[in-house]
């Protein structure tokens, strides 16, 4: 009888840390945007209910286009466009002859982030808003990645931070010498490990948190 409630003990046990894991577990957010591209446009269907129409332009071609949570967003050889299922319509940015071909994109269910060789361009579902920074002249593009609520981007002298209603990047400088070595992006959180220090970013922080190693 010992041995019987002995399992049942264990059993209990494994039940309630199975369940406190699957309560802290990230939450999936369903796709609530669908996109296609039909007759020179691109349709955003929100939540099966509402379509809301681009028109390309002559010749324009779409190179990149991805739905995730609230956001959807695509990209032409001209032009960066983001919707979200509260914004009733597309936000379009420009973009210079060569920037398409050197862009990276990224998107999770409230950031999207474009960056190319001269600039890096967030939105969010937040504040249904661009936001841009500048990136340094010649500088290598090391990271581009959206948590939930967080956007990172990283180049070969710059890290730069984006929370889901900042009003700019955050921006760090990396010493000459400086290599980085792990990166690792969540929901809320961008943390950079570097030869020299540990740096972190929350979604809702006004700068880097820094930890030396020395």
């Amino acid at each position: 009888m010992f041995r019987c409630q002995k399992t049942l003990i264990t059993l209990i046990f494994f039940i309630i840390i199975a369940y406190t894991i699957s309560c802290n577990a990230e939450e999936v957010i369903e796709d609530m945007i669908d996109i296609a591209e039909s007759k020179g446009k691109v349709i955003a269907v929100i939540e099966g209910k509402r379509s809301i129409p681009v028109n390309l332009r002559p010749s324009e071609k779409v190179l990149w286009s991805d739905s995730s949570g609230n956001l959807g967003a695509f990209l032409t050889d001209s032009r960066f466009f983001v919707i979200s299922t509260t914004s009733g319509s597309w936000h379009g940015r420009r973009l210079k002859l060569d920037e398409p071909e050197k862009a990276v994109a990224s998107l999770s269910p409230f950031m999207a982030l474009l960056v190319t060789g001269d600039r890096a361009i967030g939105y969010s579902a937040s504040t249904d808003k661009f936001i841009e920074t500048r990136l340094p002249l010649y500088d290598e593009q090391i990271t581009v990645e959206t948590g939930r609520f967080v956007a990172v981007v990283i180049t070969s002298s710059r890290v730069y931070g984006l929370g889901v209603k900042s009003s700019s990047f955050i921006e760090v400088r990396l010493g000459i010498k400086e290599t980085r070595k792990e990166v690792k992006v969540t929901q809320n959180k961008a943390t950079v490990r570097t030869s020299d220090r540990l740096l972190s970013f929350v979604t809702d922080a006004f700068s880097w948190k820094e930890h030396s190693f020395n």
